[in-house]
């Protein structure tokens, strides 16, 4: 039988990140599923002090793991946490591997065993979320996010949740309109395609029933907050819309635990776990890695 190679970067080697990749590629349950390699080191750097050396240092060894991705050396991609600081004014890990890769379409999915939750917006400031939101955008995200999910987790018609943006949907238009406006004309066209989609819905609603094949969330706290208080050491954050599978825990750097033994690696093992079976349903390695390869290349 055979077994993905999952390439797992450290990220930041001043956080938490290199304890949680080791203690997670020696356990049974990964070495039973994958082979994982591991790019990077926290030699030479302290634990728990971010410098911009371990910044470049995590941006280092993202890079060498695509370089193995575009040689046909790995099947997947796994990164521990890097600062959002190391990234500049394009983002994060996301974002930084997209723009590489040329991938202008892109989602986050974060899933914690049987939910998935996808983010419409990501890490921007709370005023910033209705100017970033649209009917348009809110469409598109969702077909392209029920698409990837219908192939990769052979579900054919997803059931999906979408919540609301303002406190209690908007009470039709007393504490918001966006809902009226962006929201619903958004979901009406959806379920005029024939998706069974179901909004919009508190997000404690959406939560509670745990029904949904995925929950669509407005902003990125709409999102972790339940995740961190439901699901809080099984979080995995999933790229949507790259040519390989790339996943990562979902917490940060940790650089207050860092270097003391107390880092919890079950976000990772998960996050190992689910880049192997995803990588399983990946086109054939020859198409695979033709597509890698012709991407921008460094």
């Amino acid at each position: 039988m055979y077994k993905p190679v999952i390439a797992v970067t450290v990220g930041d080697p001043s956080g938490i990140g290199p304890e949680i990749v080791k203690k997670a590629v020696s356990s049974k349950a990964i070495l039973k599923v994958c082979k994982p390699v591991v790019i990077g080191t926290s030699k030479g750097y302290v634990a728990g002090k971010h410098t911009k050396n371990s910044d470049k240092a995590a941006i280092s060894f993202i890079d060498k793991s695509l370089d193995l991705l575009r040689l046909g050396e790995a099947d997947a991609l796994v990164t521990a946490p890097v600062s959002k600081s190391a990234f500049g004014d394009i983002g994060g890990h996301t974002e930084y591997i997209s723009k590489l890769f040329l991938v202008k379409k892109f989602e986050m999915l974060m899933l914690a065993e049987e939910l998935k939750v996808l983010l419409l917006t990501r890490h921007i400031p709370l005023k910033d979320v209705v100017k970033n939101l649209n009917a348009k955008k809110i469409l598109e995200s969702i077909v392209f996010t029920s698409n990837f999910i219908k192939e990769k987790f052979n579900i054919k018609n997803p059931e999906i949740a979408v919540c609301g943006l303002n406190p209690h949907c908007g009470d039709n238009g007393l504490v918001g309109k966006e809902e009226q406006e962006i929201i619903i004309p958004a979901l009406k066209k959806l379920k005029k395609y024939g998706f069974n989609i179901k909004g919009p819905v508190n997000p404690e609603i959406a939560f509670k029933k745990n029904k949904y094949d995925f929950i669509v969330c407005m902003y990125h706290d709409q999102a972790m907050l339940p995740l961190k208080i439901l699901k809080p050491n099984n979080i995995v954050n999933l790229t949507v819309g790259l040519p390989f599978i790339r996943t990562s825990p979902g917490h940060g750097t940790g650089y207050d635990i860092a270097g003391k033994g107390r880092a919890n690696p079950k976000s990772m093992i998960e996050a190992i776990k689910l880049a192997c079976r995803l990588t399983e349903n990946a086109p054939s390695p020859d198409a695979w890695h033709r597509g890698i390869r012709a991407a921008k290349q460094f």
